[in-house]
């Protein structure tokens, strides 16, 4: 059976609504879909064993992306994050983190001997293969460090199912007659759930696991034997075995699922495995030592890194032949296209909506999600497929005239023929808009003409105003003046409608003029009470305790330096030194000597010492220890720095018996003892002068010589 890949999108709904909205709102979406917009583009990476380092490839030209080389990695494979923002690599002892949106080497966790590769689980877990070390590492998403190891798992490589709930380790240890096998990892426990036999040839060893898209079969490349074993992954159970090129040690399957594509390492051939039938459907030649392959996003092509060619080779995958073949980086290993799971173009990364194709990118309401499987475009609670106003907001969902469009997107709420922008009753039904008062409301919803109970010498005969208020005493009351400060701007657009204020200045643009503003820098400090009334500063922060807040004082230490020249504006410290020139002046330097260690833990705080080495942990680190060995005798005297603690000395020397006649051979030199007589002499005539300083004991001089007569040094 052929395995498909199928995309679910979270919401199928959102072009139905779209048909349903009309005017306006219709409009102003087509506009948003046409608009043109500036994305993320698909890449490869490649990984360079030859250099270590990580190249980013452009497959529209099949040519190296300027400017992205990330070094110190990519010894072998890659693999993404399941959303696509990071991309996993290797180094020799190490798994590696890279983020693609600026292609930076963001973390690196030490892990074990030959890493071959790192997978992510549904749990953002990370999983590492050890190769020499015979262990797989769990890392922690969290703080990128290792959770837990698990040992003697002679593991080639690991695989993680397509929904990431288990993660999958070939195994195979030939040197102890082991069975390939397969172990299954839960990631919930992080313990291995089940290991099986992979085949009962000890040579059959899986070097690669690759799933079908739908997870319902895994494929393992078997190195040295030349085949490929399907596996029924429900059942565990190897269901068939195709024999393929020559040390098979990568295997991918196609975006939907058809294909398998096997890396022959030393066969130099690709071969391609029909998943319908388990059957080998071609060999394709490609360079020397193919290594690995990745699908473009649209399976159109498969890359092929050839390790030991320099180069890549590109499949056709509807001919299923080499289309062109070119040079690139040192010895290509690893591969992999950012994904693109429902291949409009834009990467999983950088997509509103990455299962559902939507180049454009529209969003509506711009709450992130793309309006092609947003459910509530207009982001109201109300799902599009129930709403009476889909791209406007209105969780009452009101609707006056109850014909299916609510009162947020309906022109005419009253359904009288007259738009509500011109109706003086937007919600009582009156076509031939009547309006005796000229009061601007309608006959058919003015109880009251005028409504305020005033008669004769109303100031606004048109307008209720029981309380006849006039502000600026110009005979026109404040209901219907339409400046009621008299400062020529109107109340419509005036900012401080009450105050006159001509110039409209509003500091804290708050849309409330500073005439009329009892806070003018908006910081919520009353402008009495503000140390800074004109900077915004909510924490009135005062460092010098002058009558100027920080936020608007030059000097916030009072010291004489200006802030901006301040290397530590905060604290007085006229003299502005800087120890470690990192710009952090030393009077708030929490790590004088710059060497990344706090100075309260530092042993050597003004003297770079990351290393934090101290040999005879006396609390003085050894850059700054003048006596390293703590033997007495200074460093600059001392011909043996690093005695170990509790060894007797010379007192000249501030060497032992032991380093003045070394078994390698001369104090001093890159010679060999002469002979084992040498030696002996050499610990005797030093012992006596020991004896002689009263350093030793008679018996202690017995002893030390008798044990250099017994010894093999010198023979």
């Amino acid at each position: 059976m052929r395995h498909l890949l199928v995309h679910l999108s979270k919401q199928n709904i959102g072009a139905a609504v779209r048909k349903m909205a009309s005017g306006l709102g219709l409009g102003l979406l087509i506009a948003t879909l046409g608009a043109s917009t500036a994305h993320a583009q698909i890449h490869a990476y490649v990984a360079n064993a030859g250099n270590t380092r990580v190249l980013a490839l452009d497959p529209a030209t099949n040519t190296e992306v300027p400017g992205v080389a990330i070094t110190g990695t990519g010894s072998r494979h890659l693999s993404f994050s399941r959303d696509g923002a990071r991309l996993y690599s290797v180094s020799f002892n190490a798994a590696q983190v890279i983020d693609v949106a600026t292609n930076t080497l963001t973390a690196s966790i030490g892990t074990g001997n030959i890493v071959t590769n790192v997978v992510e689980a549904a749990n953002g877990f990370l999983y590492t293969c050890n190769n020499s070390s015979a262990t797989v590492s769990i890392i922690d998403p969290a703080t990128y460090t290792v959770a837990s190891t698990l040992t003697s798992i002679p593991c080639q490589s690991v695989a993680v199912t397509p929904d990431g709930s288990s993660v999958w380790v070939s195994m195979n240890d030939i040197n102890n007659n082991a069975l390939p096998s397969v172990a299954i990892i839960n990631p919930a426990t992080n313990t291995v759930a089940t290991i099986f036999a992979l085949s009962a040839v000890r040579t059959n060893a899986a070097s690669w696991i690759a799933f079908t898209p739908d997870g319902a079969y895994a494929y393992a490349a078997g190195f040295p034997a030349s085949s490929v074993t399907v596996i029924d992954t429900a059942t565990q159970a190897a269901v068939a075995t195709v024999a393929v090129g020559a040390n098979p040690t990568f295997a991918a399957v196609s975006p939907d699922g058809a294909y398998v594509y096997v890396a022959n390492l030393t066969g130099n051939s690709v071969s391609i495995i029909d998943t319908a039938t388990n059957t080998l459907a071609n060999t394709v030649t490609v360079g020397a030592f193919p290594r690995a392959v990745a699908f473009t996003p649209d399976g159109a092509s498969a890359y092929v890194t050839n390790f030991n060619g320099n180069s890549i080779s590109v499949i056709d995958t509807a001919t299923q032949a080499v289309s062109s073949t070119f040079a690139f980086g040192s010895r290509p290993w690893g591969i992999a296209f950012t994904p693109d799971d429902d291949k409009d173009g834009i990467p999983n990364n950088a997509d509103n909506c990455p299962l559902v194709a939507n180049p454009g990118q529209a969003d509506v309401d711009g709450d992130g999600i793309g309006d092609a499987c947003d459910s509530d475009n207009d982001n109201d609670g109300v799902l599009d497929i129930s709403d009476n106003c889909p791209l406007s907001p209105n969780a009452d969902q009101a609707n006056n005239d109850l014909d299916g469009s609510g009162d947020a997107c309906d022109a005419d709420d009253d359904n009288d023929g007259v738009l509500d922008d011109t109706d003086n009753c937007p919600f009582n039904a009156n076509t031939n808009q009547s309006d005796i008062d000229h009061d601007g409301l309608g006959d058919a919803c003015d109880a009251d003409p005028d409504g305020d109970g005033v008669l004769a010498g109303d100031n606004c005969p048109l307008v209720p105003n029981a309380d006849q208020a006039d502000n600026d005493n110009d005979g026109d009351g404040d209901a219907c003046d339409l400046d009621d400060d008299n400062d020529g701007v109107l109340d419509s657009t005036d900012n401080c409608p009450l105050d006159a204020n001509a110039d409209q200045m509003d500091l804290d643009a708050d849309n409330i003029g500073d005439a009329c503003d009892a806070d003018l820098d908006g910081d919520g400090i009353a402008n009495g009470s503000d140390n800074c009334s004109l900077v915004a500063n909510p924490g009135q922060d005062n460092a010098d305790g002058d009558s100027e807040g920080d936020a608007c004082d030059l000097d916030d230490d009072n010291d004489g330096i200006l802030d901006g020249a301040d290397n530590c504006p905060l604290i007085s410290n006229t003299d502005q030194q800087d120890t470690d020139h990192d710009g952090i002046g030393n009077a708030c330097d929490g790590d004088l000597d710059g060497d990344g260690v706090a100075n309260l833990l530092d042993n050597c705080p003004v003297t770079a010492n990351v290393d934090q080495l101290d040999f005879d942990a006396d609390g003085a680190g050894n850059v700054c220890d003048s006596d390293i060995d703590n033997d007495g005798h200074p460093n600059a005297q001392d011909l043996c720095d690093f005695t170990p603690g509790g060894t007797v000395v010379g007192r000249l020397t501030g060497c032992s018996i032991a380093q003045l006649c070394p078994c390698e051979g001369p104090f001093g030199t890159n010679r060999d003892w002469r002979n084992h007589g040498q030696y002996v002499s050499c610990v005797t005539v030093t012992a006596i002068a020991f004896r002689v300083e009263n350093l030793i004991t008679n018996q202690q001089k017995v002893q030390i010589i008798n044990a250099a007569a017994q010894s093999a040094c010198g023979r």
